[in-house]
């Protein structure tokens, strides 16, 4: 914060302290404008202004969510089949969980015949049986996303 000069005080401009110091008021010396090399590609519009957005290429999280290239409906049988793999060992290892679970109820009635190693094939085959309309349900919703994806993309072709 500047604080008014006195009355009674001159005003005396400053000066610069070198001859390369910039002037008072002007806090940059001006910038030089150099030509580009003969036979390089200019850019349009006015000089010094920010080039426009250039063409991106194929890269794999533009691919992902731009629905009006084809990688969608060229893609989405083997993103299907790997969601399906990863759902159906999450489906494998939550009946797995379910068997040492049921071994481990066995042993609290018996703890005599628990060595740690046991599996109980029943508990299982119920956790199995169980948990597999979540499972399909899961199966279900990944498959109408992609064809609702796959679906829209090939509404952008059309237009």
């Amino acid at each position: 914060m500047t604080q008014p000069p006195n009355p009674g005080q001159p005003f005396y401009q400053q000066q610069p302290s070198a001859p390369s110091a910039p002037a008072t008021g002007q806090p940059y010396p001006p910038q030089q404008q150099f030509q580009g090399a003969p036979g390089a590609p200019g850019a349009p519009g006015v000089p010094g202004q920010p080039l426009g957005q250039t063409p991106s290429g194929e890269s794999l999280f533009g691919s992902l969510f731009d629905t009006s290239k084809e990688f969608v409906t060229k893609y989405s049988r083997i993103v299907f089949i790997v969601a399906a793999i990863a759902v159906g060992l999450g489906w494998l290892g939550v009946g797995y969980m379910g068997g040492k679970m049921g071994a481990v109820a066995t042993a609290l009635s018996d703890p005599r015949n628990y060595d740690g190693s046991t599996f109980d094939g029943l508990s299982f085959v119920l956790s199995l049986l169980f948990s597999a309309p979540a499972y399909l349900t899961v199966l279900f919703v990944i498959r109408l996303f992609i064809e609702l994806v796959s679906n829209s993309a090939k509404t952008n072709q059309q237009i």
